[in-house]
């Protein structure tokens, strides 16, 4: 079986990121679903830092969890190359830091759901 040559997006933030009264990472995910994207899944992650050097993990303790988020997005070269121009701007205009890249994924299998109970 050969897989299909698809292209993964990566986004990374931080979970208390906000853009105009709503989540970084609902942001984003909004604007790939009303692009067309296949979809969007915000992974949080455990522990980790970015260019601003700060580690973030979570604390049972603490009252607001700041922790990494990564937003993956899988979909044809040309859709994520088409939504990088449309919303980069959009990215680099946000005073939340970010980390995007893409990186080429072998897709093997991709299908709906059956949706009867």
């Amino acid at each position: 079986m050969q897989p299909k040559k698809l292209k993964m997006l990566k986004i990374f933030i931080s979970s208390t990121d906000v853009v105009d009264h709503h989540l970084f990472y609902e942001g984003i995910i909004r604007k790939a679903k009303a692009f067309g994207l296949r979809g969007a899944t915000a992974i949080k992650g455990r522990m980790g830092y970015g260019i601003s050097s700060e580690l973030h993990n979570s604390h049972f303790f603490e009252l607001v969890e700041k922790f990494p988020i990564v937003v993956e997005i899988v979909d044809s070269e040309e859709k994520i190359q088409g939504f990088l121009e449309k919303e980069l701007p959009w990215l680099q205009n946000q005073p939340k830091g970010c980390l995007v890249c893409t990186q080429d994924v072998d897709v093997y299998l991709s299908k709906k759901g059956d949706t009867k109970k």
